[in-house]
C-alpha cells in the first residue's frame, strides 16, 4: 500500500460520528480525501469547510480514480458506492480493518469502555496537548476547548475512542489500553455478556509488548477479564484498593466535583467543571494514566480544570426566564441515572424533566428492567417513541416499555412535536430540562422554548 500522504481515499458513510474525524486526520496526513453519506449533517459541514469533498446522496458515480474506498459499519453490501468500488477492483476495507494503516507507528492511547469514552477521550487529548505533547487525536464528539473532533498531531502520540460496536477496537494495537466502565450493550452485535467481554479481552490482548493496560477497579465486570500476559497492569478507582485513588470527594459551589488524587507518594489536589461523580472517575483515568506516563500531574490536575465536556454531553444548549436545556447522549441505564444524577447535584432544588428517547429495540428490549429504574432523580419523565436507527423489529414496543417504568409522573409523547408542546404547556420558571437521547430527541426541549420566548 502507499503512503497515506500519497492515497486518494474516498470514504462512505463519511459524516458519521466515526468517520468524520478520521477525515479531518488524513487530510491533515496529506491524503486526497473524499467522501459521501446519505443526507447533510453537521459533521459534513464541518468537513466542506476543512476544504473535504463531500458528496450527497450516495451514487455510483461518486466513485472516481480512488486508490482505496473505507465504509463504516453502517454500509451494507448492497450500497451502490461500495458495489462500483468492487466492481472496479479498487481495494475496500472496514474501518476497523484501516485503523491499522493510519495508525502504524504511533504510540497509540485507547480509551475503551460502555460509557465514557468520548468525555475521557477528550480529556486526556486535552491535557496532553496542555503539557506540550502535541497529541493526535479523533473523538466521536466535538472538543469544545480544542474546538476539532480530530487532529493529525505532530507527535508519535495518538489518543483514539476506541469503539467496541462490530469489533471496531480490535483495528488497534495500543500503547495504552484503558477502559472506563464495561457493562452490557449493543445486543445486536454482542448476543450475550460472555461474547461481549471477549470482545473486550480480546481489546486488551491487543496491547503492544512494551505498553500497559489500565482498568477501573471499581467495575466488577473488569475483574472478569482473562488480561494478557506480560502485560504492565495498573488500575484506578474511588471504592477499591488500587494503584491510583481519588480522595476527599467534595460538590464546589459550582455543583461540581474537588477531590484529591492518590498514587504512590504524589497527591494533587483537582476542581473540576463538568458535574457528576462519574466525571471524577473519568478524571481519575487520565491522572492515573500522565502518571504511568510520568507527566507533570499538578500541570495536568490544573489543565483538568479548565475542561468544559464535549458536545451533547451533559451540554446547556439554551435558556431562557431560568428555565435550563440540557442535551445528554445518555442511552444505556447507567449513563441515564449517571446524568440524572449530576443534574439532581448541579440543581438540588429544581425541577427536573427528563425527555428519555430510548435507542434501538433490541437494546431497549434487553435492559427494560435496568432502564425502567433509572428515573428516580426526575421529577416528570416523557418517554418518546423508539428511536430504531438501524433496526427494525416487530415483537416489542413503546406499550412494553410504557407497562415497565414505573414512575410517578410519567407520559408518552410519539414526537419532537408532542414533546414541544407539553413543554410549552408545563415549563415553569427555574425548570431543568434534561434530554436522554441518541438519536433526534434533542430538538424538541429548544423548539419549545423557542415558541416560549415568542409568545
Amino acid at each position: 500500500m502507499k503512503q497515506l500522504s500519497e492515497m486518494k481515499i474516498h470514504i462512505i458513510g463519511i459524516g458519521g460520528t466515526g468517520m468524520a474525524p478520521i477525515a479531518v486526520v488524513l487530510k491533515e496526513m496529506g491524503a486526497s480525501v473524499s467522501g459521501s453519506d446519505r443526507s447533510a449533517s453537521v459533521y459534513t459541514q464541518y468537513l466542506t469547510k476543512r476544504g473535504i469533498s463531500v458528496m450527497i446522496p450516495q451514487s455510483a458515480e461518486n466513485i472516481k480514480d480512488p486508490d482505496l474506498v473505507f465504509y463504516s459499519s453502517a454500509i451494507h453490501d448492497g450500497n451502490p458506492e461500495l458495489t462500483e468500488a468492487r466492481k472496479r477492483n479498487i481495494p475496500t476495507l472496514k474501518r476497523r480493518e484501516f485503523l491499522s494503516h493510519m495508525l502504524e507507528g504511533k504510540r497509540t492511547i485507547a480509551i475503551a469502555g460502555s460509557h465514557g469514552k468520548s468525555t475521557t477521550t477528550s480529556m486526556v487529548t486535552l491535557v496532553l496537548t496542555e503539557l506540550g505533547q502535541e497529541p493526535g487525536f479523533i473523538v466521536g464528539s466535538s472538543l469544545k476547548d480544542l474546538g476539532k473532533i480530530a487532529s493529525a498531531g505532530k507527535s508519535d502520540r495518538f489518543v483514539i475512542e476506541a469503539d467496541e460496536y462490530d469489533n471496531m477496537f480490535l483495528g488497534l494495537s495500543p500503547y495504552a489500553a484503558c477502559l472506563t466502565k464495561v457493562e452490557y450493550d449493543h445486543p445486536d452485535c454482542f448476543p450475550t455478556m460472555d461474547i461481549y467481554l471477549e470482545a473486550f479481552q480480546n481489546f486488551l490482548s491487543r496491547t503492544t509488548s512494551d505498553g500497559f493496560i489500565l482498568l477501573n477497579a471499581d467495575d466488577p465486570n473488569q475483574k472478569l477479564l482473562r488480561l494478557p500476559e506480560g502485560r504492565k497492569v495498573f488500575r484506578y478507582g474511588i471504592d477499591s484498593e488500587c494503584d491510583f485513588t481519588a480522595k476527599n470527594l467534595s460538590i464546589q459551589s459550582n455543583g461540581c466535583y474537588s477531590f484529591t488524587f492518590c498514587g504512590g507518594t504524589n497527591e494533587v489536589s483537582v476542581s473540576l467543571n463538568i458535574p457528576g461523580k462519574h466525571n471524577v472517575s473519568n478524571a481519575l483515568l487520565v491522572l492515573s494514566l500522565c502518571a504511568v506516563n510520568g507527566l507533570d500531574l499538578e500541570a495536568a490536575a490544573k489543565a483538568l480544570g479548565t475542561f468544559h465536556g464535549i458536545s451533547r454531553r451533559f451540554e446547556q444548549v439554551d435558556e431562557w426566564n431560568d428555565i435550563r436545556i440540557i442535551d445528554d447522549y445518555a442511552h444505556h441505564p447507567t449513563e441515564i441515572r449517571a446524568t440524572l444524577k449530576a443534574a439532581r447535584e448541579y440543581f438540588p432544588n429544581r425541577t427536573i424533566r427528563a425527555i428519555w428517547q430510548p435507542h434501538t429495540y433490541s437494546r431497549t428490549k434487553s435492559l427494560l428492567d435496568e432502564f425502567a429504574a433509572s428515573f428516580s432523580d426526575a421529577d416528570d419523565l416523557i418517554i418518546t417513541d423508539i428511536y430504531a436507527a438501524r433496526e427494525s423489529f416487530s415483537d416489542f414496543g413503546i406499550e412494553d416499555v410504557m407497562r415497565a417504568v414505573q414512575h410517578p409522573s410519567v407520559h408518552h409523547l410519539s414526537g419532537n412535536e408532542d414533546v414541544a408542546d407539553y413543554l410549552v404547556e408545563h415549563l415553569k420558571k427555574g425548570d431543568v430540562v434534561v434530554t436522554l437521547s441518541a438519536g433526534d430527541a434533542n430538538k424538541a426541549a429548544p423548539m419549545a422554548l423557542e415558541r416560549l420566548k415568542h409568545a
